[in-house]
């Protein structure tokens, strides 16, 4: 205010205050209150929705791809070895390489287990997370009511208190599940895979 402006009288601050304590404005604050809980609701619905999803499906397409990989390339060196051509041409050197290759192979598939475990595992605590926000939120209505000054003063810490509650209850889920099962999976792929580069390698004349 500047020095030349009229101060507040009484006559006005008892306009603002009858203002604050009109039913139109008391029905626009708990109506406001109501559309701030049904937009909380809905964001948890969203959150449900994208872990149903699954908000990890890059790192989920890599282990089916390194899952399938391995899957298949087991039986086919299994299948080679049975051929008697083949198997003349390998020495010992290349039987251990062989050896390791598989080895590494399939500790790529129990990683690959692992991993999925671990999505199911971690999706399945984001759905009772978004659960658990949710019955908050639909535990409390602020609409429709007739609301008075002293009730929309308990609506607003109502909402305070359960805005808190699920802020809280947020902050205790992960962002993502574990990566070091999809890790150690690619690290055994990679070098089973090298392995049996090496022995195809050997191989050419």
């Amino acid at each position: 205010m500047g020095p030349n402006d009229p101060k507040p009288t009484y006559s006005t601050k008892m306009k603002k205050s009858n203002i604050k304590n009109s039913p139109n404005y008391l029905l626009d604050v708990c109506k406001g209150l109501e559309d701030l809980r049904q937009g909380n609701k809905e964001d948890i619905r969203q959150s449900q929705i994208e872990a149903l999803v699954g908000g990890n499906k890059v790192v989920s397409d890599l282990n089916k791809y390194l899952f399938t990989v391995a899957t298949l390339l087991i039986p086919i060196i299994f299948s080679l070895l049975g051929v008697n051509e083949i198997r003349e041409r390998f020495d010992q050197r290349d039987d251990i390489l062989i050896g390791a290759s598989i080895i590494f192979l399939l500790l790529s598939l129990v990683g690959g287990f692992l991993h999925m475990i671990s999505e199911i595992r971690f999706f399945r605590k984001w759905l009772k997370n978004t659960e658990r926000r949710l019955k908050l939120w639909a535990s409390i209505s602020f609409w429709p009511s007739v609301p008075t000054a002293d009730k929309i003063n308990d609506y607003i810490k109502e909402y305070d208190s359960i805005k808190a509650r699920t802020d809280d209850i947020s902050s205790e889920m992960e962002e993502e599940s574990t990566m070091i099962f999809i890790f150690s999976q690619g690290i055994f792929w990679v070098a089973g895979i090298l392995l049996i580069a090496i022995i195809a390698f050997r191989q050419l004349p």
